[in-house]
């Protein structure tokens, strides 16, 4: 099979032999795809700091099997993202390596990550931009949140009522005494999540949790390293700060 250049953005990159790369794209029009990258890595390669980790390119590819040859590169789109910016399409590059399988296209995705890069790279929050990201993920590979009717008695979602949400139960209007493993949501928050706009900062906290709690059955046990890179970089911001402040 030979592919000519295709749009897609770098998910992952890691060395192979001596001198090439395995690179994990995501082509628009046949998904994700593993490609060698024979002597990415020498000193005067062609590719050499061209194949990074969430740049745009046009790629070109031929072979069998799961594991194809990388025959051409070019520069589409670089990523210029710094801080929580970057590890948030870290973090999204590292959900469609997790939940996708190769070789199957998924149009509506490679948009919506196209679109979060993008985003991102012009200053949007990246706690808000994931949260439609993981939305649209979800929805595209048939695990959907339903968020404008409750799972058990299809009654609207109202803005000012109190919902809970558990992955085998779904939505839910809260009780009195919430179960500890169901996440607790407001209304407000599921219509802005449904919407692409949240009302709060408390909606905007509120729609990562659920998207959390929806996210994980389908991860399994292995944790995401982008979050474990994120969680370490907060906790030495923290350590920094009470450092600086003399707090112990």
């Amino acid at each position: 099979m030979r592919v000519e250049r295709n749009a897609c953005r770098v998910l992952h990159r890691r060395a192979w032999r001596d001198t090439s790369l395995i690179v994990e794209a995501f082509s628009r029009k046949h998904g994700r795809v593993a490609l060698v990258a024979k002597g990415a890595r020498a000193a005067k390669s062609r590719w050499r700091g061209l194949l990074e980790p969430l740049a745009g390119l046009d790629l070109a590819w031929s072979g069998r099997g799961e594991l194809y040859t990388l025959t051409d590169a070019e520069p589409r789109v670089r990523c210029t993202l710094a801080g929580n910016a970057l590890m948030g399409g870290f973090y999204g590059c590292e959900l469609l390596m997790r939940l996708t399988a190769r070789d199957d296209p998924h149009p509506p995705l490679y948009d919506s990550l196209d679109g979060l890069l993008e985003g991102l790279a012009a200053g949007a929050p990246a706690i808000v931009a994931l949260r439609f990201f993981e939305r649209d993920l979800l929805d595209e590979l048939g695990y959907g949140l339903i968020l404008d009717a409750t799972a058990d008695t299809g009654e609207p979602v109202e803005a000012a009522t109190r919902y809970v949400y558990h992955a085998e139960s779904g939505l839910q209007r809260a009780s009195q005494t919430p179960r500890t493993d169901q996440v607790q949501i407001n209304g407000s928050a599921l219509q802005g999540l449904a919407g692409g706009r949240f009302a709060s900062r408390d909606d905007i906290r509120a729609a990562r949790d659920l998207m959390q709690a929806a996210i994980a059955p389908h991860l399994g046990a292995r944790p995401l390293k982008s979050v474990q890179t994120l969680q370490a970089m907060q906790q030495f911001a923290a350590a920094g700060s009470r450092k600086d402040s003399g707090i112990k």
